[in-house]
């Protein structure tokens, strides 16, 4: 039987069962199970099924987080390349100063003594006192600017370090949520095992009771007459429970764009759940969202927590096919949205749930249902 054991230090070896470890549970599988019943079973695929919801949850969310820092690397470095240009133009602009400060300086020495200067001005004594006070002044002025080019320089060159320190955290932590993103994937895998596991085990405890059902109900009526062998032959044959296909409810067209929206949205079921993926072949939620509204003409981010705020917040009561219902851990608090799906009427929305479920129809009004937005 599936037990929840708080984290602790406590050993499981005597316990008589295999352990895996899944974010925050420790989920035991049983290794003998020929006394289980059914019913026991059962209850340990409810619990199953309960943890790999939270899991897949837990995948979404760090999803989400994943994107909005892939969103914000991609801000870091387009301010990291652009302080580097402006230190590039501003150690551009210095260099060229300085060497025009250097050929002046050069000129200067070269011809500029009291007798050569006197011979080009043919003897004039003003005219080189002149020349010499234009000289200094330029000097002064060349230098001034220098001096001002160079602390803008300076400026520059903090301002890159800046752009480059906060791009590195900014790397780092993207790296951060891809590697917790994975490490729920990876958790989920193997919930779903387990469950598969525990699944398979109780479609052969079923079987294994219909076997021994049949066999003593033929036992019993071998001492009966022909007439009640047969008639009870045929009540087991005739005992077999039919899959009932639930109806498909009829799509409710939207108006304008979200007609568009609705129509790609029943389009898109089937296709598989694929993290980040955006169309046209795999979907998350939030690419799903995006992908249906491009067709309607309509612009979303990537990011259920941009899709909240691009459109208008309606109310449950005026909910209108093609509007995004959104879901979250704590419904007073949209930044813990983690969820979106496409409202299509009658209660219900075209959704991708999560990895290993493929696009969908579910119900739109769940217990974690925050509220809804109009996009357009």
């Amino acid at each position: 039987m599936l037990r929840q054991v708080k984290l602790t230090g406590r050993r499981l070896a005597a316990t008589g069962v295999a352990a895996t470890m899944i974010t925050g549970f420790v989920i035991a599988a049983p290794l003998s199970a020929h006394a289980e019943s059914a019913q026991q079973v059962k209850a340990d695929i409810a619990k199953a099924q309960g943890q790999l919801r939270a899991l897949n949850n837990q995948a979404e969310a760090a999803s989400e987080r994943y994107d909005a820092a892939r969103i914000k690397l991609a801000a870091a470095e387009r301010s990291a390349a652009e302080a580097k240009d402006n230190l590039s133009r501003a150690q551009t602009r210095m260099a060229a100063l300085q060497a025009s400060v250097t050929a002046f300086a050069v000129a200067a020495y070269r011809g500029q003594t009291a007798t050569s200067m006197l011979t080009l001005m043919n003897g004039s004594t003003n005219k080189l006192v002149g020349r010499v006070s234009s000289l200094q002044a330029i000097s002064a002025s060349e230098a001034e600017t220098l001096a001002r080019v160079d602390a803008a320089r300076r400026v520059e060159e903090q301002a890159q370090a800046s752009a480059t320190a906060a791009l590195a955290a900014q790397q780092s932590a993207t790296t951060a949520m891809a590697a917790d993103r994975t490490a729920i994937l990876a958790s989920a895998a193997k919930e779903q095992k387990i469950l598969q596991g525990l699944q398979a085990k109780e479609a052969a405890i079923i079987k294994a009771a219909k076997a021994r059902a049949a066999r003593l109900a033929a036992e019993r009526a071998a001492a009966a007459l022909r007439r009640q062998q047969e008639a009870a032959a045929r009540a087991a044959r005739q005992v077999v429970s039919q899959p009932v296909t639930p109806p498909t409810p009829t799509p409710v067209p939207g108006s304008g764009g979200a007609a568009t929206a609705v129509a790609w949205a029943y389009r898109e079921i089937g296709k598989p759940y694929v993290w980040g993926a955006a169309g046209p072949n795999s979907f998350d939620c939030s690419g799903l969202a995006m992908y249906v509204w491009a067709k309607a003409g309509v612009a979303l981010d990537h990011f259920t927590g941009d899709q909240w705020h691009e459109g208008t917040h309606v109310a449950q009561s005026q909910l209108e096919p093609g509007d995004l219902v959104f879901f979250a851990y704590n419904t007073s608090d949209p930044a813990t949205i983690h969820h979106v799906g496409i409202y299509i009427g009658g209660g219900e929305m075209i959704d991708a749930p999560y990895t290993g479920v493929d696009v969908r129809k579910d119900p739109a009004f769940r217990s974690d249902y925050i509220g809804a937005v109009r996009p357009g």
